[in-house]
């Protein structure tokens, strides 16, 4: 492990197109990578080149004192488990594990490390924007989140809902958390629609889908006192205060890497941690589910 004082030692497992983006911000926020590993080490070669980044073959705990893990989801428990055992900080790519048992696991095993999970919308300037109001949970009675578009090639082993709806159900809980007492879903694998009721009754009704040519990623919040809309693609927030759209600018995933390395600086609980994640993913799956038996 590097030394006190000494630059951070930060790896990237996985060089597919996640383990290229994080490549990328990193270079862009001036975040030192030590090296990109892959099992395919001609993807993580070709990843690496524009970079001048080092590839390392079958890396070690000792060879990083920090990762990113961007393998597949099936993957991820497998790669960081050992790595937060020996006290190697971790970012996992959400979605953060393929079954609850693997993601206690990896909470259990972050006893003196960091853990956090790469839902990047909560990086999103315009989230962050959002979060300024300081929305009082209790306020909220209902929200809407769409996130619709075309197919991607990209991911194929999760379904539509891990895939896509998670990102909104991060946000939903971070802004109302608070128990689900009820869920209602339909849809198919291309397309999902769940209602979900809150314990005190607020709704939040959220689309996901790969059936629409047309990319659409926004969030509608109403509260008692007063109404918000955010477009994550255009990184803007309107409020019932404002007559027009502010829109703000800044790389999510940069963002989401530079708190990844302050928290372990100052040995901080990260803004999406493992219990956070995990809390996400739970819900996720009653939804899969329940899609499951409404198919």
């Amino acid at each position: 492990m590097t030394g006190a004082g000494a630059p951070l030692k930060l790896a990237i497992i996985g060089a597919g197109v996640m383990g290229r983006n994080y490549l990328r911000a990193a270079q862009a926020a001036g975040i030192p990578v030590a090296f990109i590993t892959d099992a395919n080490l001609d993807a993580a070669a070709q990843a690496a080149a524009p970079y001048n980044c080092a590839v390392l073959a079958n890396p070690k705990p000792s060879d990083m004192d920090a990762a990113v893990i961007a393998v597949p989801t099936a993957h991820h428990a497998a790669v960081a488990l050992p790595l937060l055992k020996a006290h190697v900080h971790c970012l996992v790519e959400k979605p953060f594990v393929a079954c609850a048992a693997e993601g206690a696991a990896l909470i259990a095993a972050a006893k003196n490390a960091v853990l956090q999970v790469g839902h990047i919308e909560r990086f999103n300037p315009a989230v962050e924007a959002l979060s300024a109001h300081n929305i009082d949970p209790a306020r909220i009675t209902s929200l809407t989140a769409r996130r619709m578009g075309p197919a991607s090639a990209r991911v194929t082993d999760i379904s539509i809902v891990v895939d896509l709806m998670v990102h909104d159900l991060d946000i939903v809980l971070a802004l109302k958390p608070m128990a689900v007492a009820k869920i209602e879903v339909t849809g198919t694998a291309d397309h999902a629609e769940a209602k979900l009721t809150f314990a005190d009754g607020a709704v939040a009704d959220l689309i996901a889908s790969r059936t629409s040519q047309m990319r659409v990623r926004t969030l509608d919040i109403t509260t008692k006192d007063g109404d918000y809309r955010l477009d994550y693609i255009a990184k803007s927030l309107l409020t019932a205060a404002s007559s027009a759209q502010n829109a703000y600018i800044g790389d999510a995933l940069g963002a989401e890497l530079a708190h990844f390395v302050a928290c372990i600086k100052n040995k901080a609980r990260p803004r999406v941690s493992g219990e956070t994640a995990l809390a996400v993913m739970n819900l996720t799956w009653r939804i899969e589910a329940a899609l499951g038996k409404a198919a």
